[in-house]
């Protein structure tokens, strides 16, 4: 008998049966007398080699009992291995801190690999493994194009997950690729306990699939995204999930998807329509965060939409699709006095109202971070205005804005003692632009830099605390640009870790 992993095995659930009434004494006892017997069956092993290799190898030593020898002292190490890992520190830990240290050791990367490696390192390793759903609750990537290998795979990986919350994720789907029936009805089995299911937005979502997923109470889900429906008639689809807050989809038109929207906190969408858009928000009345892509407007509405409250909203990003149309509209129509955080980006020439923003701002005027992105019609006026009502701001970002970042707007910023300070809070500006579209004084620059700066220990030998914060980060770039040897010496008591340029 030689040894292989098999016979191995084999030894173990032998032992395991014969010890399992046993004492560690016991078992250590067994591994002696099993060890004396190799010893023993060796000393008898070895003459008969030298035997069999000399001359009268085939009178002196049958290989017949050679080979019963060594079968039985093979048997004997393989009680030996099995005995030694029987007792072995790895299995005679507690099933849950064994399933807690395959947790552990398992990689949100390669948890699908991490895991199978685990449940096939012994059958032992593998009930354990198998037994511990939450190993095989990770987020999951499910391609609905696959074959039927991909299907049973799945649904074993399902069922080992059970009954425990899974979070899944779909591959893009191509309008010409053909869906595999048999994935479908597996996710579709584990959807009443999926916490969220995830289709790429701006890709297709199979019209046949959602619909069956609205045919289902999905009771554990949390978050949903959906893509563009291929779907050509108005019915809705309404879905009954209890548990959801986060939902994103590319074009939530109200009678094609009915989610619980008063319960969401959580919403990103795309909408080509004013009218859809204040609908769906008129019924989002506890929302956190909202990121919303639109277009801008290129009348006003002949009936003006009510003014929304989002009276809980953190966080706005919005995105103004189109060259065209004016963007500030918008902002006639919401109001929202928690928002902390407002994320702005246009395409290029929208016009901008400074009237319409500070309204808003008079409604919102908490708001601690600023973002604007790609506007060319955004002057330094308009952001001075919005400097002027934002007491709160500590966080300004201004990315690819042509013409709103130049010395009128960074003099704005220059701290002098004794007179009041625009955004006091300030401590974190971020400015990006392409190198030729430079619109400032680097000496300007680097002045307003420095006036809100003070080293530690300026700060301690202040009499009063500055009336503006001190910066903790600041970062300019300008891609390829060439700075003066002025502006690094004006600011060479700034430290790298705090101005990055």
């Amino acid at each position: 008998m030689t040894l292989t992993p098999a016979s191995v095995r084999s030894a173990v659930l032998e032992q395991i049966e014969r010890t399992r009434h046993c004492s560690k004494a016991d078992i250590e006892r067994f591994i002696e007398e099993s060890e004396s017997r190799i010893i023993s069956l060796d000393s008898q092993i070895d003459p008969l080699i030298e035997l069999r290799d000399s001359k009268r190898a085939r009178i002196l030593a049958p290989d017949a009992q050679l080979n019963a020898l060594v079968e039985l002292r093979d048997s004997q190490r393989a009680c030996v291995l099995a005995l030694r890992y029987i007792t072995s520190p790895v299995c005679t830990l507690p099933v849950e801190l064994l399933s807690e240290i395959f947790k552990l050791s398992i990689e949100d990367g390669t948890h699908i690999q991490d895991a199978h490696r685990i449940s096939q390192v012994c059958a032992h390793w593998r009930r354990v493994a198998h037994s511990t759903p939450r190993l095989w609750t990770r987020p999951l990537t499910v391609d609905l194009c696959k074959g039927k290998t991909v299907a049973d795979g799945l649904k074993t990986w399902m069922l080992r997950s059970f009954p425990l919350p899974i979070s899944i994720s779909f591959m893009p789907l191509r309008m010409c690729e053909d869906i595999n029936p048999a994935i479908v009805e597996e996710v579709l089995k584990v959807a009443p306990r999926s916490s969220s299911l995830l289709f790429p937005i701006m890709y297709l979502t199979p019209f046949s699939f959602v619909m069956q997923l609205a045919q289902r109470r999905l009771d554990s889900l949390e978050e949903m995204e959906l893509g563009r429906i291929d779907k050509t008639d108005h019915s809705p689809l309404t879905f009954t999930a209890p548990r959801l807050r986060k939902f994103s989809m590319a074009d939530p038109r109200p009678w094609q998807i009915i989610v619980p929207w008063t319960q969401l906190t959580d919403l990103v969408f795309h909408s080509h329509s004013h009218k859809d858009t204040f609908g769906i928000l008129a019924q989002c009345t506890n929302l956190l965060r909202m990121s919303m892509t639109t277009v801008a407007w290129h009348r006003f509405p002949e009936a003006e939409p009510d003014n929304l409250v989002l009276g809980r909203l953190r966080t706005l990003i919005l995105h103004f699709m189109e060259e065209s149309g004016a963007i500030t509209p918008f902002f006639d129509f919401i109001s929202a006095p928690c928002l902390r955080i407002l994320r702005l980006c246009v395409d290029q020439e929208q016009p901008w109202t400074p009237a319409s923003f500070t309204t808003f701002q008079l409604r919102a005027p908490n708001i601690t971070r600023l973002e604007f992105t790609r506007s060319n019609s955004l002057t330094s006026d308009d952001v001075v205005a919005v400097m002027i009502h934002a007491p709160s701001l500590t966080h300004l970002k201004i990315s690819y804005c042509a013409e709103c970042f130049d010395d009128v707007f960074v003099r704005t910023l220059y701290y002098k003692d004794g007179v009041k300070p625009l955004v006091p809070r300030l401590h974190n500006l971020f400015v990006r632009q392409w190198y030729h579209m430079v619109n400032f004084t680097e000496t300007v620059l680097a002045g307003m830099i420095a006036s809100r700066w003070r080293s530690d220990a300026e700060l301690a030998s202040d009499a009063a605390p500055p009336a503006v914060a001190r910066w903790t980060h600041v970062e300019i770039d300008m891609r390829a640009h060439e700075w003066g040897s002025k502006f690094m010496e004006i600011l060479r008591d700034v430290p790298p870790n705090v101005l990055v340029y």
